[in-house]
């Protein structure tokens, strides 16, 4: 594998880029969906440095302007201020892999071009032709002015910059007539119809210089003026974000923002250029510029350099960008603005983003130039919705011009700033989450996979009924819902919604409101069941909380009658005294009614005294034990049986049923999990009085879901912190306070919260009139004593398979009793498998609801990519004000029909289409192919005696029309596919590695494909296969042991065999290299079949 990527040829790029538009309606893997398409009322177009500027944005220096493709996809997708990746005179660094990290805010230590000087101003030239080129052939040249400009990015020091080298690559760009020649000759011999096209010669008249870190100030002017006054450039010096200074940067970053784990060594802030020494530089600047006729601005800002405190890239040192970056760039954007004045030239490169842009031209700052928004997914596609933004933007305000928008600059720049300082956008904690991923390996095929469904434990459908109620098919959503989901309605409400924290969204703006749209399904349709033929068979379920109704609703839906054995007098388990201001009774009440309404038998008051195994004695086939952990654990202190001192779940138990509770007007709640947070906002209910929740650690430790915690303060209850209690006090026979020991944090546990340890000394008193209790539940297992189940989990529940099997046959169990308390989900599933592995063992076929099926074909794929390009905040519902919740009342409302379609419409498919590596990659080295699925049984040969026999059968299924292939010679491994790839893997590395070239091909030992004219080879373990197409649809495999001609089922027709040969033959290799041939030949007829080789010309 290769670090280094290879550049492609002028005319293969050309041939590349119109086969693909008239095959695929794509350029580089960029649909046309995301194309810039330029509007005659366009009131952002504007002129810079004496030139016509299209757009006001672009990419910035680096990974999106180093390779022609790139250049060309940024300018595709509305970028027209090209500022090409920075050059210098040391032009054959080893740049470390990988080199990017953007899993939330970005980090890299790629710094420097990866090409050669005379590679680099080929790349920038046939991307200059090119853009001409591409004018014409999309139909743009009658739609706008070229209003493209190049910007030519150079450093690091004076010397270099003075080399020879350097001097004749700043001297082509200037009059690149010598280099352009060939490619009019090109384009006279093979494209007659671009050949009248005028390509200047001069392709850049400005420059920016970047700097290194460090860099001494004399040498920076030095630098700047040479630029100004010898070579006549309009000039933009890139400034360091150090120059705000090291107490507001670490304010900002560690106070403000929350990104406490970043370090910034002093000698950072010692070796940059000190803030007044840049004013200095400025004025001075501005004053050769005025003299010399050309234009003097400042970038703002450059990366900021930190400690590698992440430990993804290699070395001690990494560059900060990014949304962290934002806040302190519009601080230092709005100082100099302050101390310089109007006059203030600024380019602007620090977090800018779709939703920040406006204010950014607003106040002033032009051209915005991107890199780490274009590296999230949605890749180059991000900057449609820059023009759209801008667009909309222009038209509401009335302004007719860039000037005009930005006529009250600081203004606008007060406004970002103080954006930067609150907007939860900009703080570490906006992405509380992992990056969406699932825990399998990356595959060579079949790789697409929702993360969301796979973080859920019944693997509910989401991506499916979102589509069906952005549709306004709403019972076809509630269909797909009860596939997996038998309690919806309940689950709608007060579902933990862990799939939320691995929604693909997260790495745009906001997960989609999954539960909230479940929610609105269920209470706005309805779907017909139809469950099958009644059999025989008859299941015990002992239990009626989520797992018992799980499993019965499964049973029933098979067609097998179940039994449910209820000890209390309400079915639902933990559902049944969930607060009504969480989950109504209306929605469980839905629930069961469904189940009911399948004929299962729910007895209440019945509490199943004997074994488990009685049962099926009394006809049963078999049992299901979800009983569930029912009783309040109790506090072992001194005290804790005093009058007044009750458990959460007695508690919740009883407002359910209507009993009155007396709690006085000082209630204290000790837990911190989700029953903590009802017991205590149900108590407020109740007392009118604010409730203090005690808590051993700290609030960031605490187990209760976020949004249960933020309405537990917002309705005005407090959170007791490092709080241990010691002894329950009392007077006159009833609670009085709760003495308690201060406590600090210590080492993590082995859940990895830190560990609470007491400060001796530290007592203090809380007073009180009631002390819930909400610290744990204990499962009442008193009928298992008379059981023979043996294996018992450490607690005493019952250890079972991941089928929910018992060590006794036919007994199965599920839920709490098996995994302690948990989440509703998590016992609906284990209710699920046990009931698809009773059916089994029953001979009885596993019927779930059915799920309505649609695929990849039934959507507009342009429309599905450019969505995936897009930030969109998630919508909320209305909900009660605090004032308003005195009562039980329902805190959040549903969805409106329009609220929810709106919201569904966030959901990005990922079931359907992921590409996220085709998107994030700079340099477009990942595609996507469409093949044909397959499906078939094949036989491993074994070689003896130059002889093959069958010995064994291999399944081979690839079942996803959309596959994924990497074009090795474009790739420098930067790492960014494997950030985001939503498996455990590297595209570059697992994905089928193509070579457009022979030689690069032969060198590799594993992974790596070759399609020449005689068909496709293969080198593997360091052996070469071939495979080529036949005559009838028969196909010749090549291995280095033997020969083989195959039918088009991949039967074995004729076979040559070394009679020295050993071992067995696989026919997979011969499979996927059929899949990958037919497909890129049906598929990608546009890719090059050859790069460039040393130096060469365009």
């Amino acid at each position: 594998m290769s670090e280094h990527m290879r550049v492609v040829p002028f005319e293969s790029l050309l041939d590349w880029i119109l086969k693909e538009y008239e095959t695929r309606q794509s350029i580089f893997g960029i649909h046309e969906a995301v194309f810039h398409k330029p509007q005659a009322t366009d009131a952002f177009r504007t002129t810079l440095f004496g030139s016509a500027l299209a757009t006001p944005i672009g990419p910035a220096a680096g990974p999106h302007t180093q390779l022609t493709q790139n250049i060309l996809s940024a300018w595709l997708t509305g970028g027209r201020f090209i500022e090409l990746k920075t050059v210098q005179i040391m032009d054959e660094l080893e740049i470390p892999r990988p080199c990017i990290d953007l899993a939330d805010e970005g980090y890299n230590v790629e710094w420097s071009q990866e090409l050669r000087l005379e590679e680099s101003v080929l790349e920038y030239v046939k991307a200059w032709a090119l853009i001409h080129v591409l004018r014409r052939a999309l139909g743009l040249e009658r739609l706008e002015p070229f209003g493209t400009i190049f910007n030519m990015s150079v450093g690091y020091n004076f010397e270099g910059i003075l080399s020879e080298p350097m001097q004749r690559f700043m001297n082509r760009l200037e009059n690149a007539a010598e280099d352009l020649a060939p490619i009019r000759s090109m384009l006279e011999s093979r494209y007659p119809q671009f050949a009248d096209i005028e390509i200047p010669d001069r392709i850049v008249n400005s420059v920016t210089l970047s700097t290194m870190h460090g860099c001494p100030p004399d040498e920076i002017e030095r630098i700047t003026r040479y630029l100004i006054e010898e070579r006549g450039l309009h000039t933009t010096v890139k400034l360091n974000p150090t120059l705000l200074g090291k107490e507001r940067v670490l304010d900002t970053l560690h106070g403000t923002l929350g990104y406490r784990d970043i370090d910034i060594p002093d000698s950072v802030f010692e070796k940059d250029l000190s803030y007044d020494r840049a004013l200095e530089l400025i004025r001075s600047m501005q004053a050769a510029a005025q003299s010399n006729g050309v234009v003097f601005s400042v970038k703002l800002s450059n990366t900021l350099a930190m400690a590698n405190h992440r430990g993804v890239l290699p070395g001690d040192e990494m560059y900060m960008s990014g949304r962290a970056l934002f806040p302190i760039t519009v601080q230092l954007f709005q100082q100099l603005r302050t101390d310089i004045g109007p006059e203030l030239r600024v380019s602007y490169s620090a977090g800018a983003d779709a939703v920040n842009l406006v204010d950014l031209l607003a106040a002033g700052a032009m051209p915005i130039t991107v890199a780490s928004d274009l590296l999230k997914p949605g890749g180059y596609g991000r900057f449609s919705q820059y023009i759209v933004s801008l667009r909309e933007a222009m038209s509401t305000c009335g302004a007719s011009s860039l000037e005009q928008l930005s006529q009250h600059p600081q203004q606008a720049l007060g406004r970002l700033v103080e954006d930067g300082a609150t907007s939860p956008r900009y703080k570490k904690q906006y992405h509380p989450f992992a990056l969406p991923k699932v825990d399998s390996e990356l595959e060579a095929f079949d790789c697409i996979e929702a993360p969301c469904m796979a973080q859920c434990a019944v693997c509910q459908n989401v991506p499916d009924y979102a589509y069906w109620i952005r549709a306004g098919d709403v019972d076809q959503a509630v269909a797909s819902i009860l596939h997996r989901n038998p309690l919806p309605a309940s689950t709608g409400h007060v579902c933990t919604n862990l799939c939320q924290t691995r929604c693909t969204r997260n790495n745009y703006d906001d997960s989609v409101a999954i539960r909230r749209l479940k929610r609105f399904a269920m209470e706005n349709a309805s779907a017909a069941l139809h469950p099958a033929a009644l059999s025989d068979h008859r299941v015990a379920i002992i239990g009626s909380g989520p797992s018992g109704l799980a499993a019965a609703f499964y049973l029933a839906h098979s067609g097998i009658h179940a039994t449910v054995f209820e000890a209390k007098e309400r079915p639902g388990g933990m559902l049944a005294i969930a607060p009504q201001f969480r989950l109504p009774s209306s929605a469980v009440d839905a629930d069961i009614n469904r189940i009911i309404d399948l004929g299962v038998d729910i007895q209440c008051n019945h509490k199943v005294e004997a074994s488990p195994e009685g049962l099926l004695d009394d006809g049963y086939a078999a049992v299901y034990v979800a009983c569930g952990f029912v009783h309040d654990a109790s506090l072992r202190i001194e005290g804790a049986d005093t009058p007044g001192v009750i458990g959460a779940l007695d508690f919740l138990n009883r407002q359910a049923s209507g009993e009155k509770t007396e709690l006085g007007d000082n209630v204290l709640v000790i837990g911190g999990g989700n029953t903590a947070m009802d017991a205590a906002r149900t108590s407020k209910r109740l007392t009118g009085s604010p409730t203090t929740v005690v808590y051993r650690r700290t609030q960031a430790e605490m187990p209760a879901e976020v949004e249960e915690l933020h309405d537990l303060l917002l309705e005005g209850n407090r959170i007791e912190e490092l709080a241990i209690p010691q002894r329950v006090l009392a007077q006159n026979g009833r609670v009085s306070g709760l003495e308690c020991l201060r406590a600090e944090l210590g080492a993590p546990d082995a859940d990895g919260r830190r560990r609470p340890v007491a400060i001796k000394g530290s007592e203090f008193i809380l007073p009180a009139s009631s002390v819930i209790l909400a610290i744990g539940q204990t499962a009442d297992k008193s009928f298992l004593a008379k059981s023979t189940i043996m294996a018992r989990t450490s607690d005493g529940g019952i250890d079972v398979s991941a089928a929910g099997r018992t060590n006794l046959n036919k007994v199965y169990a599920g839920g709490d009793i098996t995994r302690g308390p948990a989440i509703i989900i998590a016992a609906c599933a284990d209710g699920r498998k046990a009931a698809a592995d009773i059916c089994h063992q029953l001979g009885v076929a596993f019927t779930p609801p059915a799920l309505p099926q649609f695929g990849l074909d039934d959507v507009d794929f342009g429309e599905l990519k450019a969505l995936r390009a897009q930030q969109s905040p998630q919508r909320q519902p209305s909900f009660l004000e605090p004032g308003q919740r005195q009562g039980f009342d329902l805190v959040e409302a549903t969805f409106t029909r329009e609220e929810a379609a709106v919201e569904a419409g966030r959901c990005l498919q990922c079931q359907l289409l992921c590409d996220k590596c085709v998107d994030v990659c700079p340099n477009r080295a990942n595609i996507g192919i469409r093949i044909t699925p397959l499906k078939g049984d094949y036989p491993v040969l074994e070689m003896s005696g130059g002889t093959l026999q069958p010995v064994a059968i291999e399944r081979i299924r690839i079942s996803q029309s959309r596959q994924i292939v990497h074009i090795d010679d474009l790739c420098n491994e930067c790492g960014n596919c494997a950030t985001f790839c939503v498996h455990q893997g590297k595209p570059y590395r697992d994905k089928p590695r193509l070579f457009l070239d022979s030689k690069t091909f032969e060198v590799e030992t594993d992974n790596a494909y070759w399609i020449h004219a005689d068909g496709i080879s293969s080198r593997a373990a360091g052996a070469t296969t071939k495979l080529r197409a036949a005559p009838g649809g028969q196909w010749i495999y090549e291995t280095p042991d033997a020969r083989l001609t195959l039918d088009s089922d991949f039967a074995v027709i004729e076979s040559q065999v070394s009679a020295t040969s050993a071992g067995t033959i696989s026919l997979r290799p011969a499979v996927e290299m059929a899949l990958l041939l037919s497909a890129i030949r049906s598929d990608c007829q546009y890719l090059p079949h050859f790069v460039q080789q040393e130096g060469g010309t365009a």
